[in-house]
Formats: structure tokens, C-alpha cells, sequence
């Protein structure tokens, strides 16, 4: 997709989006880029005594970024951004507010996608990297997050280096930004969050904004109460610095509770596209307790946690799925929808349809998800079993005897919670199969015709119904392939 930058005047100066996007603006970035920049700096100060730093920054090509690593004495940067265009803005139409950074001798740019640049960089060539990314939109730009990605970073960082790298905000992406801090952790580097209010993150709805704070080597309160600031820092303080580490206990609890991001299996865009909110993440709906436990979990959520008192070590695991891929959703179907009778827990709603693109919403899955309720309503699950066992030789054996053990005990009219796990298969099965197809070919999954594009449905004498002929075998087809299709994904050997 085309790359839309667009740089917006006002009276405080300028404000830059890329696709619709804020990236800064220049009435408050100070409060971002101070953050993001002078607390890495100032550790490594204090660990690499009397040393000329070197400092590569990732991303940041529109040079504030290097500005202020530039204020600090710094003598040796790197800098690589993968778009050219805003490289020319960098030098052009932001150079009154970067103090034309990126045209210091100190610093050399190169036009080039960060992980391919880090890649080919020996060991320990930094003191300090500062990773400066735009927010994801697509899956493929994940990559610069994921656990590869920072265990290039530990391999070329000195063994006391620090890397300090922008998040997403724990207010609105919870599950997304502890997502990032255990994939840091992951990666052997020790990791302490970070978050702050930049009034115009705010003002576009974008809530708090979350920074990493890693190294190698742990990071200690007592270390960064004796680093030295800077005296020309504009928002900055020791004190507002210290805040910056806590975090609100029902935010901070949900840390446990996700998978860490990698190339192989990818979560981070999942998160960001399904946030899950801490209320919800752990409440008396979720799980079995009394009046008392859920009193404790008010409390425990009106506590604060400081980053700063604990060390951390990874708790997360690498998940088991892409869970934006249609596979893991219904294998997660297979595994969830019909759980143990004998747990009071739910399946979770959101990953039965998980939002697959940034322009659709939790709300939107929702709608879907109870329309999904509506085509089940109007299935007749008894003649829907009778027609598939009428052409049961085009089935799996094993497939087959299940269906009819299920026809028996539908007919008999047992209750649902006794059935079989094959019912619940089959239901599951049939569900998402309804579903996907619906999406692909409405009409044809029903067998309702061609649409005629008025309130009156179709119309018997349309020469486009044909009594439901090709129509019903195309969506008897839809149904029965998805039905051996997902039978397949639930049977296969564990190892595949």
C-alpha cells in the first residue's frame, strides 16, 4: 500500500502523520523524544565512563531523535531509516525543528530497512541503540518487534549497553504493549516499562504512551537515582522520570498473561488488533470466585506496581498459532467451543472471530459473532445431518459413523451436554463453516438464490433462481469441504 506522509501547520508548528497516523507534533514532541533518548543516554554515561558513546538510532528519520542524542556530547551515531522520503523531510521541512541534525558530521544516515542493517553489524558495536518505529499497520511491519529482532539488538549492544525503543500504549493496547516486554525478556535483555501522557496522543485517542527501558545487564533503581540529566532538557525531570515507571495493577497484571511476539509465530499485530481490556482479562465472569475474592481483586486493581522496585524474568511463552490465520481460529474453535462441563469457564469470544484489519473493530466481531447465533437458529440440524449422511460415502469413514451416532442422539432428542465430543465437533464444524462461506458466497451456503437487489428477496419467476440446482449443490459443497477441512485440522498428527 501507498505510503501517505502529510505534514499539517498550526500555530505551534507543525504536526506530522504517516497514513492518517500522528508521528509527532511539534507543540509537545519534546516530552517524546526526551524519554525515548536522554534516560538511555545517561545510563550508559554512568556505566561507560570517560568513553566516546557510539549510538545507533532505528527509525527516527525525521532527525528529533538525533537531535537530542546530538545535545549530548555524542560524537559517533548511526542512523538508518528504510523511507527516503521522510529522510528529505528530515533535511528539508523538519530541519528548523531537529536544529538540522541529520546533516551533522557526526552522524551517518543510511537509507535501509533496520533489521537487514542490523544483521550485518559485528558484536557489540554500541553503547546505546534507540529504536524509533512507527505504530504497526500490517503483520509484515511487526517484524522490528519481534524476538529476532531484539536479539540482534543484545547481540550488537556492549554487554552493559542499553537499548531504549517505543512501545504502544497500555492504556488502549494492554495485551499488545506487555506483548513487547515479554518478547524483550525473551530475548535476554532485562526490560523495565515505561509510560507518559503527551497531550496530543491524547487529544487523537491514543490514551498513555508506553517505552522499554532494556539492557543486558539489570537495571537498578539505585543506578538511574545516580545518573546525571542534562540542564537543557525542556519536560524531563528525576522525578517525573521515576513516575514514568508505574504502572496501575490492573494494567500491570496482564504481563502474564500473553504470548511473546516472533517471526515464526506472530502475535504482536493479533494484540493490537484485539485488545483486551484489563477488566477483562481477570474478573469474577472469567473465573469461579466469591464475593470476597472479587473484593480482592478491586483492591489489588487499585494498586500500583513500580517497575523500578522488581526484576523480571520472562513468563511468556511463543504461542502455538498465528492467531490471525484461519487455521488457529478454528483449531482454536475445535479446542474451545465445547469446554470441560465440569469448568465454569467460557470460551473467549474475541478470538472465535478475531479482527484481521486496523479498520475494523471488537465491536465489529461482536455484530458478526451474534449474526453467526442467527444462521445457526435457522439451521435444521436433523435434515442437515440426514443430507450429508445420504451422500456419506464422499466422508472419512471415522467422519461418517460419528455423523450418524450424532443423528441418533438428535433424534432421540437427548439434551446437548450429553452428547459426544463428536457433537460438539460437528457443531463447531458446521458453525464456522457456515460463516466463512457466507462471507465468500452468501446466497449459495443457503441456497436462497441470487440476490435481486430490492426488499422483496428473490422472485420466483427470475430466471436467476433455478429452484436452488446449482446453487444448493455450490453451497452443499462449501459446507461439506470446510466440514472434512476442519475434521482434518482436529485429527492430524500433533507434529505436522
Amino acid at each position: 500500500m501507498p505510503t501517505s506522509l502529510f505534514v499539517e501547520q498550526h500555530d505551534n508548528g507543525i504536526a506530522f502523520y504517516i497514513n492518517g497516523d500522528l508521528q509527532f507534533d511539534t507543540a509537545d514532541e519534546a516530552i517524546y523524544h526526551e524519554y525515548l533518548v536522554i534516560p538511555a543516554l545517561a545510563l550508559a554515561r554512568e556505566r561507560f565512563p570517560q568513553t566516546d558513546l557510539r549510538v545507533l538510532i532505528c527509525g527516527g528519520g525525521d532527525g528529533l531523535a538525533a537531535r537530542d542524542v546530538l545535545s549530548c556530547g555524542v560524537s559517533q551515531i548511526d542512523l538508518v531509516d528504510y523511507s527516503p522520503e521522510v529522510l528529505s523531510l528530515g533535511r528539508t521541512v523538519f530541519k528548523p525543528y531537529n536544529a538540522g541534525s541529520l546533516e551533522s558530521d557526526r552522524i551517518t544516515v543510511y537509507t535501509q530497512e533496520a533489521f537487514e542493517f542490523a544483521s550485518t553489524l559485528p558484536d557489540n558495536s554500541y553503547h546505546v541503540v534507540i529504536c524509533d518505529f512507527t505504530y504497526p499497520t500490517c503483520s509484515e511491519e511487526t517484524s522490528i518487534y519481534s524476538r529476532e529482532w531484539f536479539q540482534q539488538i543484545n547481540r550488537v549492544l556492549h554487554p552493559a549497553g542499553v537499548i531504549c525503543t517505543n512501545g504502544v500504549s497500555p492504556d488502549n493496547s494492554t495485551t499488545g504493549f506487555w506483548c513487547l516486554y515479554q518478547t524483550l525478556l525473551a530475548s535476554g535483555l532485562m526490560a523495565k516499562p515505561l509510560q507518559l501522557s503527551i497531550p496530543s496522543f491524547r487529544q487523537h485517542g491514543y490514551g498513555n504512551w508506553g517505552f522499554f527501558l532494556a539492557s543486558p545487564q539489570p537495571i537498578s533503581r539505585f543506578e538511574l537515582e545516580t545518573i546525571s540529566l542534562p540542564d537543557n532538557l525542556q519536560v524531563l525531570t528525576r522525578e517525573q522520570l521515576f513516575q514514568a515507571f508505574v504502572f496501575n495493577s490492573a494494567i500491570a497484571q496482564v504481563r502474564d498473561r500473553v504470548m511473546i511476539h516472533t517471526l515464526d509465530c506472530p502475535q504482536l499485530f493479533y494484540y493490537l488488533l484485539n485488545p483486551t481490556s484489563p477488566s477483562g482479562v481477570r474478573n469474577c465472569r472469567d473465573v469461579a470466585c466469591n464475593v470476597s475474592q472479587e473484593n480482592e481483586l478491586t483492591k489489588e486493581s487499585d494498586r500500583d506496581i513500580n517497575f523500578l522496585d522488581i526484576q523480571e524474568t520472562g513468563t511468556a511463552q511463543v504461542g502455538a498459532h498465528d492467531l490471525l490465520q484461519l487455521e488457529s481460529a478454528a483449531q482454536f474453535w475445535i479446542e474451545q467451543i465445547y469446554p470441560n462441563q465440569d469448568q465454569d469457564n467460557s470460551p473467549d469470544m474475541t478470538r472465535l472471530l478475531p479482527v484481521r484489519h486496523r479498520y475494523h473493530s471488537p465491536k465489529m466481531t461482536a455484530e458478526w459473532l451474534a449474526y453467526l447465533k442467527q444462521l445457526l437458529a435457522e439451521v435444521d440440524v436433523s435434515r442437515l445431518l440426514t443430507t450429508i449422511l445420504e451422500r456419506s460415502q464422499e466422508l472419512p469413514p471415522q467422519i461418517a459413523q460419528e455423523l450418524k451416532q450424532l443423528a441418533q442422539k438428535i433424534r432421540s432428542q437427548e439434551p446437548l451436554s450429553k452428547l459426544p465430543d463428536s457433537a460438539a465437533k460437528f457443531l463447531m464444524m458446521l458453525s464456522v463453516t457456515l460463516l466463512m462461506a457466507n462471507l465468500v458466497t452468501p446466497d449459495a451456503v443457503f441456497a436462497k438464490g441470487s440476490y435481486s437487489g430490492h426488499s422483496g428477496g428473490y422472485s420466483s419467476g427470475d430466471s436467476s433462481y433455478d429452484g436452488g440446482g446449482s446453487w444448493k449443490m455450490l453451497g452443499f459443497l462449501l459446507t461439506t469441504g470446510g466440514l472434512i477441512w476442519l475434521a482434518y485440522l482436529f485429527n492430524r498428527p500433533k507434529d505436522e
